[in-house]
């Protein structure tokens, strides 16, 4: 015999099944319940909604409220969102900043970022790494003077009289602004000298746009009702984690020319021995020789005026630059006037150079006279202009003196 069919499910099935649906018709009323990044203030409200039925009759709907409900819709459980205080610290540098010593407002680059949910405004400070820190190279002096400025946003860059304030007012969260430090180099640092320095950006209260920064903020001791502060930041290069700030480092290098200034003489001849071991007697001509080397690896030098004041033992300035040889005899031969000239007469100067410059273009004789040739005599001074004397030739501009390179003055003066 057939056994007969239900189309009922068991008893055990029908159970599941009713209680799935209780469950299901449980529904989440409107409202966001944690979303990161909502901004501080904003209220969450949240209600709950139960669907029953009594002896398969459905029954009126009941709302949750804070305190239990029984019937009717219901009042929604609310909170506030807690401010979340973050920020983040960059440098834009790539690579340290070059400065020569005694430079003033050489400016370091950076970006603070608001990366927490309310307004706020960020006081702004520096920090001299401790020696023998690292950033594109070793610390090992301190700047002088620093100052800290942020970027107003009407010219880019660091503007002198533009960048003034030194805190960033009423950043929102998400927005990135751009800050300075700013500092004086002392006049004593050497080449290679490195000093690393950092930006700090400290959470203040926002709120209140104006001239000044906004208060000191702390974190709040316990959850209440309203907008609790939370530090959420990470340790920076110059600070602790969860301190309301963050910061970060760029460095100074000191790249400046190297000069070495040397001034050797040499006995050209005298009115007895001519050119065959000459003494240093009176009417003797010595040649001066001033030679201006940069050193290698060093930053290329604008080279302005050499100065030389002749003693008063000299009698004189060799207007010809003479060579102490030729046919007239001694002793006019060893004399201004009777010497032959290495160049021609009148050209009482001669100037080479060692380096990139175009070949062919030294050794240059210039006349001791005020002209354009930038060499001069005026007693009892030898004056030679570099503006002048060394023009912009090829990659050199003018008075350059890169690394590795000299340049040579020479002139002739008679002992009395």
């Amino acid at each position: 015999m057939e056994r007969s069919r239900s189309n009922n499910p068991p008893t055990r099935l029908r159970s599941g099944i009713a209680a799935l649906a209780v469950a299901m018709s449980f529904a989440i009323g409107t409202g966001t319940v944690h979303a990161a990044g909502t901004a501080s203030g904003t209220s969450i409200d949240n209600l709950s909604t139960l669907n029953y039925s009594v002896g398969g009759v459905a029954q009126p709907a009941i709302g949750s409220s804070p305190t239990g409900n029984t019937v009717g819709a219901g009042t929604a459980t609310t909170f506030v969102v807690d401010n979340r205080v973050n920020v983040n610290v960059l440098t834009t540098d790539t690579a340290f900043v070059s400065v020569v010593p005694g430079a003033t407002a050489r400016v370091t680059t950076f970006t603070v970022t608001n990366t927490g949910n309310t307004v706020q405004d960020f006081a702004l400070t520096s920090a001299q790494a401790a020696s023998g820190a690292a950033l594109f190279g070793t610390d090992n002096f301190d700047t002088g003077a620093c100052s800290q400025f942020a970027e107003n946003g009407v010219n880019a860059g660091y503007q002198v009289g533009e960048d003034t304030v030194n805190f960033i007012d009423e950043l929102p969260a998400d927005i990135t602004r751009t800050a300075y430090v700013v500092c004086a180099i002392p006049a004593g640092q050497v080449n290679g000298d490195h000093a690393v320095v950092g930006l700090i950006a400290t959470a203040r209260a926002g709120g209140s746009a104006g001239g000044s920064v906004g208060a000191v903020i702390t974190q709040s001791p316990a959850d209440t009702s309203g907008v609790d502060i939370v530090f959420g930041d990470v340790a920076g290069s110059d600070d602790i984690v969860r301190d309301g700030a963050h910061s970060a480092r760029s460095a100074y290098r000191v790249e400046t020319a190297t000069l070495t200034v040397t001034k050797t003489s040499l006995l050209i001849c005298d009115p007895f021995n001519g050119t065959t071991s000459p003494k240093h007697i009176p009417g003797a001509v010595v040649r001066w020789t001033i030679t201006i080397s940069n050193a290698a690896g060093a930053a290329s030098a604008t080279l302005s005026t050499v100065t030389d004041v002749i003693n008063t033992t000299l009698t004189a300035f060799d207007a010809n630059l003479v060579t102490g040889g030729g046919a007239m005899p001694l002793p006019a031969r060893c004399s201004s006037a009777g010497g032959t000239p290495e160049s021609g007469a009148g050209l009482g100067f001669k100037l080479s150079f060692t380096g990139g410059r175009p070949v062919g273009s030294y050794p240059k004789f210039f006349t001791n006279a005020a002209d354009a040739d930038g060499a001069n005599f005026v007693s009892p001074n030898v004056t030679v202009n570099y503006a002048a004397a060394l023009p912009a030739e090829g990659t050199h501009a003018v008075g350059e003196l890169k690394a590795g390179e000299s340049v040579i003055v020479y002139f002739n003066v008679t002992v009395n």
